[in-house]
């Protein structure tokens, strides 16, 4: 029996497909036609053509144009470009610019230096250089404030050499000088004070204070005064039971009658001495002992004098001995009230006239010579102690003016300096001034602390500016001095640089000692506009406009 096997199939292979004549034949022109590689390399030349031609303008531009900008004027808008030509240097139009054609204005006066004021062009010995409408006439009141004002301390100094003084700085207009919000002010005359200011504190005057104590030892039986209350010299302020008293009071009594035994004894040997009842070595025996006898009455009243007391042995000796033992008994006590009772009291009594500030004694309490039981000061008048940085104090002098108010006080008060220490604080390096103020209404109180300022200058009729005036342009001290023709018609708007000398600095105002004088009017608001362009001018930025 035989089997077959059937063989599987087999693909056979793919035969290609003749394309379309049309699709064909584009194929073909692809694949030989150049034209479309040529666009692309022309298109990737175009920006660098474009860069070369830019460069070869702007060389053009810079060769036909002195290689410089063309300004803002001339390309901002057409009718900018259609006015007048503008002169950026100055901001101004070109055929105006005075800066860049001095010829449009009368020629500026040549300014020089002077040495004895410090300024280019001083108008204190040429006043006819202000910009005033009249005539100024500098008096010689003017010419001695300066000189006392540059005396007095060490002032800002300006260059000799200096390009700015007598330059113009020009506007286009009022208008424009508005826009650039420059103000202008008068130069005026007011009262200045040029001073010290230094921390001060109130005190007693030590001359016209007095620690008051008792002369003797004892217990205070009374006290007449208090806190407060004013006194006169001799016054009584209280009363002393004093052991001490008591003992000089019979020590004296005695000492005095024995001196009036001692005068009758002598008195009888000498009128029995010639009939030689009496010896002569008697006779001198005597008046030994008389001797001593006054001697001991001496000490006796020495003894109360060093107490204070005054007692006048002549008096006590001519009285009678009944009279003299009252008077002894009085001694001490003719200001005590007779009430008060007992032989050995003594007045405490004010040494000088004042107000008591201090009680430290009270009924009953035992005392000692020395121990303090009052304090009196006249606080009529009080003393101010300063204390002056030491590198100012060399600019204080007896006699000056001292002004102070003491810490919240709205009242000031005025005196003058008394004394200068010459010594320096080894911590604070200030020195002591010491000012006495008066005090009638002793509203200044010991001890208070305030501000003082010594017055070291006064003008009444000062030459002032405002601050903002002021300016520094590198070399001076300038303000900008507006022209005195600056309303007139067809008249270019200009101000001066004047070099000056600034002073005293007070309320927001600056004296100047030289360099203006009052009729003339200042730049003030935005004066620093006006430096600016100084400053521009002097850096050499160049005119634009072809002078």
């Amino acid at each position: 029996m035989s089997t077959t096997l059937d063989k599987p199939e087999v693909d056979a292979p793919a035969t290609k497909q003749p394309m379309p004549n049309g699709v064909a034949e584009a194929k073909r022109n692809e694949a030989v036609d150049p034209q479309p590689n040529m666009v692309a390399t022309i298109l990737g030349w175009i920006p660098s053509v474009v860069v070369l031609g830019l460069l070869a303008g702007i060389g053009w531009y810079g060769h036909h144009n002195d290689w410089k900008l063309p300004s803002y004027s001339s390309i901002a808008t057409t009718e900018v470009a259609s006015g007048p030509k503008w002169c950026d240097s100055h901001g101004v139009p070109e055929d105006d610019c005075v800066v860049c054609d001095p010829s449009l204005l009368e020629s500026p006066p040549e300014l020089t230096f002077c040495n004895e004021h410090g300024v280019h062009g001083c108008v204190l010995h040429h006043p006819d250089l202000a910009q005033t409408k009249t005539a100024v006439d500098v008096t010689d009141a003017d010419l001695q404030r300066a000189a006392e004002a540059l005396a007095l301390i060490p002032r800002a100094e300006n260059l000799p050499l200096s390009s700015s003084a007598g330059s113009r700085i020009q506007f286009a207009s009022i208008e424009a000088m508005n826009k650039a919000g420059v103000d202008v002010e008068p130069v005026t005359r007011a009262s200045i004070t040029e001073s010290i200011e230094a921390a001060g504190e109130i005190q007693y005057d030590a001359t016209k204070t007095a620690q008051v104590s008792p002369s003797a030892d004892g217990i205070v039986r009374k006290v007449l005064v208090n806190v407060g209350d004013w006194v006169k010299l001799g016054d009584v302020l209280a009363v002393v039971d004093s052991k001490d008293i008591g003992r000089l009071k019979s020590e004296l009594l005695s000492a005095l009658l024995e001196e009036r035994l001692q005068l009758d004894q002598l008195a009888r040997v000498e009128k029995l001495a010639p009939s030689g009842a009496v010896p002569g070595r008697r006779v001198i025996e005597v008046k030994t002992d008389l001797q001593q006898a006054s001697v001991m009455v001496e000490q006796a009243v020495r003894g109360f004098a060093n107490l204070g007391v005054t007692v006048d042995p002549e008096t006590l000796q001519s009285s009678s001995l009944a009279e003299t033992k009252r008077r002894v008994r009085a001694i001490g006590m003719k200001q005590i009230e007779s009430s008060t009772g007992g032989d050995n009291l003594i007045a405490v009594t004010a040494p000088i006239e004042g107000r008591i500030v201090d009680r430290e004694v009270t009924v009953g309490e035992v005392v000692n010579r020395g121990s303090r039981m009052f304090r009196i000061a006249d606080t009529r008048s009080v003393w101010l102690d300063l204390r002056v940085p030491a590198e100012q104090a060399s600019l204080a002098r007896l006699g000056l003016p001292v002004r102070y108010r003491g810490d919240g006080g709205q009242v000031e008060h005025e005196g003058t300096i008394t004394w200068i220490s010459s010594d320096v604080d080894s911590q604070t390096r200030t020195v002591r001034v010491r000012a006495e103020l008066p005090n009638a209404d002793a509203s200044l109180r010991n001890e208070s602390f305030g501000r003082g300022e010594i017055v070291l200058r006064q003008e009444l009729a000062a030459i002032v500016v405002p601050e903002e005036s002021l300016q520094w342009d590198g070399s001076s001290h300038v303000v900008f001095v507006r022209d005195a023709r600056f309303f007139e018609k067809d008249r270019q708007k200009f101000f001066v640089t004047r070099s000056v000398r600034p002073g005293a600095k007070q309320d927001g105002f600056v004296e100047i000692i030289a360099g203006v004088l009052p009729g003339e009017v200042v730049a003030s608001g935005g004066s620093d506009v006006l430096r600016a362009q100084l400053l521009r001018s002097n850096l050499g930025a160049g005119c634009t406009c072809g002078h």
